[in-house]
C-alpha cells in the first residue's frame, strides 16, 4: 500500500513538472509555430496567386462572372450562358435564382465599378471576420482566403454574414450561397433557418420564370460546373471517399454537431472550390490550417477525416485541466494564433459568444 502511495506521489510530481514546463515554454512554442505557419501560408499563397497572374486571370474574376449573370437576366437573357473567358476557357455563371435576384441591384452599376466595389466589400468582410474570430491579420495570407480575395468570390462575404449570427445576415448568406444552410443546421439556428427558407422561397414569386429555366437546365448547369471545376476538391464525385467522409462527419456530429456543420461544406459539397475551405475558420485547428492551405484535389475530405478522429481521440488522451476552458464555444483563443483550446466537448475554435436571434 505504501509502495502504491509513493508511486502515485512520484507520478503526480512528474506530471506537475511536465505541466509546469509546458506552461513556461507554451508562449514561445506558439510564437515559433505562428511564424512557421505564416511562412507556410506566404509560400503557398505566392504559388497560388502567381499561377493566376501568369495565366492572365483578372483580379475580381468571380465578381465579374456574377455581374454578367445578373445583368444577362435583367436584360431578358439566360444568366447561365454568361461567362468570362480566360486563356480561351470560359467560366460560366452558376449562381441560383435566389442569388440572381438578390444581386439584381448590381445592374445599376457598370461592370468595372461593381467589380471594384465587390473587391472592397470582400476585403472589409474578411478583415471583420478575422477580427471577430480572433485571428491575427496575417491570416489574410491563408491561401483559401487569399484566392477568394483575388477573385472577389462571395464566399468571404457569406462567411462574414454567418459569423455575424443575425437572422437577416444569415438569410442573405443563404441567398448568396445555398450551402450556407449547412453550418446553420450544425449550429442549430432554427429560427434563422426558418427566416432564410422564407426569404429564399419568396424569390419564386418574384421571378417564377427564372426558377423554371433553372429547374429545366439544372442538369446541364451542374455538369458544366463539374467540368469547369475539375470536379472540385471535395469527395462528392468519388463514392468510396464520399461514404468515408460522410461517416466521419456523422460520427463527429454526435459529439460536436457544430464543428461537423462547418467542416461539411469543404468536405462534401459538389464542385467545391479551394476557397470553400474558409468555411472551416470558425472551427480551425493547426492541423487543418497546415493542410487546407494546399490546393490539391480531394485533399480537404481526407484532411477532414483525419481531423475528425483527432478531435475524438485528443480529449481521451489529454487530461483537461480547469484552465483549459475559456469563454465561448471551444475555449478561449490562444494569443496571436486565432486557434482555440481543444476541449473535451470536441470543439477547437468557434465564433465568439453572441446573442442568438
Amino acid at each position: 500500500m505504501r509502495l502504491d502511495t509513493r508511486s502515485h506521489r512520484a507520478n503526480s510530481a512528474a506530471r506537475l513538472q511536465v505541466e509546469d514546463r509546458i506552461r513556461r515554454h507554451g508562449p514561445t512554442t506558439r510564437r515559433v509555430g505562428s511564424i512557421l505557419l505564416l511562412l507556410w501560408f506566404a509560400w503557398q499563397t505566392y504559388a497560388r496567386i502567381s499561377f493566376f497572374v501568369d495565366r492572365d486571370f483578372p483580379v475580381g474574376l468571380d465578381a465579374t462572372i456574377y455581374y454578367r449573370g445578373v445583368v444577362a437576366w435583367l436584360h431578358g437573357a439566360n444568366p447561365w450562358d454568361a461567362s468570362v473567358v480566360v486563356g480561351g476557357f470560359a467560366y460560366h455563371y452558376a449562381g441560383t435564382p435566389v442569388t440572381t435576384v438578390i444581386m439584381a441591384p448590381a445592374g445599376l452599376l457598370s461592370e468595372e465599378v461593381f467589380t471594384a466595389a465587390w473587391i472592397v466589400l470582400t476585403w472589409v468582410a474578411t478583415i471583420w471576420t478575422l477580427r471577430r474570430l480572433g485571428f491575427p491579420m496575417w491570416w489574410l495570407l491563408f491561401p483559401p482566403i487569399a484566392e477568394a480575395l483575388f477573385s472577389a468570390n462571395p464566399q468571404l462575404v457569406v462567411l462574414a454574414l454567418l459569423v455575424a449570427n443575425r437572422p437577416v445576415a444569415s438569410a442573405v448568406a443563404t441567398a448568396l450561397k445555398v450551402y450556407a444552410f449547412v453550418p446553420l443546421l450544425g449550429e442549430g439556428r432554427w429560427r434563422q433557418i426558418a427566416i432564410a427558407v422564407a426569404f429564399n422561397a419568396a424569390t419564386v414569386l418574384i421571378a417564377p420564370r427564372l426558377w423554371l429555366v433553372y429547374v429545366q437546365q439544372f442538369g446541364s448547369i451542374s455538369s458544366r460546373l463539374e467540368y469547369e471545376s475539375l470536379q472540385g476538391l471535395s469527395a462528392f464525385y468519388f463514392p468510396f471517399l464520399l461514404a468515408a467522409t460522410v461517416a466521419a462527419l456523422l460520427i463527429l456530429a454526435v459529439r460536436d454537431r457544430r464543428a461537423a456543420g462547418w467542416l461539411a461544406v469543404p468536405a462534401v459539397w459538389p464542385s467545391s472550390q479551394f476557397h470553400y475551405s474558409t468555411m472551416a475558420l470558425p472551427v480551425m485547428s493547426p492541423f487543418l490550417a497546415v493542410f487546407l492551405a494546399v490546393p490539391m484535389l480531394r485533399e480537404p475530405p481526407v484532411v477532414i477525416i483525419v481531423e475528425v478522429f483527432r478531435r475524438l481521440i485528443t480529449p481521451l488522451v489529454v487530461r483537461r485541466s480547469p484552465s483549459d476552458a475559456g469563454p465561448g464555444q471551444g475555449g478561449a483563443p490562444l494569443p496571436g494564433t486565432g486557434f482555440r483550446r481543444l476541449t473535451s466537448a470536441g470543439g477547437a475554435g468557434g465564433t465568439p459568444p453572441s446573442r442568438r436571434r
